[in-house]
């Protein structure tokens, strides 16, 4: 049996839909048919650069994304925008929706994730960091993840043990929505407290004692350091610390935020564990983690 190629399936498609509508078999195609995209649930997310080229206005619209979610096996198809704003929110485009609306699930690694397409972000870069956030958690650990989003931290970590418990931060609706959804989904609820509000203030007002805290924010968490400091165990424990670093350059980086933490740090002596490439964010930029850990200032006396 043949193999399913989706790229030649899309482009079959779309040719027998010119057919259709009267142009020549053999008419050439724009550059912007895509050759990558996301897929998954009964869903297709295009890249922001594909059909949009004025040739396509020769068919109308539903029948071509009609066309497109028929030739990849889809029902819903989205084309993708920039994430934008504090509350991280991505410009995505629904092209066909159906009955399904804007709430997908993704699968990742034994974890169910779902949420609103339109209103939460998705980065399928970032599955090594989810799947390393399982890998090294830790029984009976106390986690704090102070930008939580839909859970992509939260769930890897609790997940590893059911004697891990966590306190997940965020204030964008939709996304503590999916986040609850998804706790549930997962049957991790119960180790789990939603702070919903602003990380800088809940997490200051609880009297959080934690042993691992995870900052994931771009393009810089550092805002937060204080209110984490403040949740750290007497003990000591470890700070991920998300941010952008110039490729090539990650010692500077490095260096700087750990003297940014070391002072907010006063009964901790900060130290650099390891950085992590999560992947490429712009041209000679990329995501990064920077594991710390915090040891108490006595354990140097």
């Amino acid at each position: 049996m043949a193999r399913f190629d989706p790229h030649s399936s899309l482009e079959e498609g779309l040719r027998n839909l010119l057919i259709q509508e009267g142009l020549p078999e053999d008419i050439p195609l724009p550059p912007d048919i895509p050759v990558k995209w996301e897929r998954f649930d009964d869903v297709v997310i295009l890249p922001a650069s594909a059909f949009v080229d004025e040739f396509w206005s020769c068919v109308s619209e539903s029948s071509l994304w009609v066309c497109v979610a028929t030739s990849l096996g889809a029902k819903r198809v989205f084309r993708k925008g920039e994430v934008d704003g504090p509350m991280r929110k991505p410009k995505i485009e629904a092209l066909l929706m159906g009955s399904g609306g804007s709430w997908a699930v993704r699968r990742e690694n034994g974890i169910q994730y779902g949420y609103d397409i339109l209103q939460c972000m998705w980065s399928a870069g970032n599955i090594n960091e989810r799947r390393r956030m399982y890998e090294i958690a830790k029984k009976g650990e106390r986690v704090l993840d102070m930008f939580a989003g839909i859970g992509y931290y939260t769930l890897p970590s609790l997940m590893a043990d059911p004697s891990i418990t966590a306190w997940s931060c965020e204030w964008n609706d939709a996304a503590i929505e999916a986040l609850k959804w998804n706790l549930k989904e997962n049957r991790v609820e119960h180790q789990c407290t939603i702070l919903e509000g602003d990380c800088r203030e809940t997490v200051t007002s609880s009297n959080l004692v934690v042993d691992r805290i995870i900052l994931g924010l771009l393009p810089d968490a550092t805002s937060a350091v204080n209110a984490a400091i403040g949740a750290m165990s007497d003990r000591g424990g470890v700070i991920h610390l998300h941010g952008l670093a110039a490729s090539g350059e990650y010692g500077r980086y490095s260096d700087n935020w750990v003297s940014e933490i070391q002072a907010a740090s006063d009964n901790f002596n900060v130290h650099p564990m390891e950085m992590h490439r999560i992947k490429s964010y712009a041209p000679r930029w990329d995501h990064v983690v920077l594991d710390l850990g915090l040891i108490p200032n006595h354990d140097y006396e």
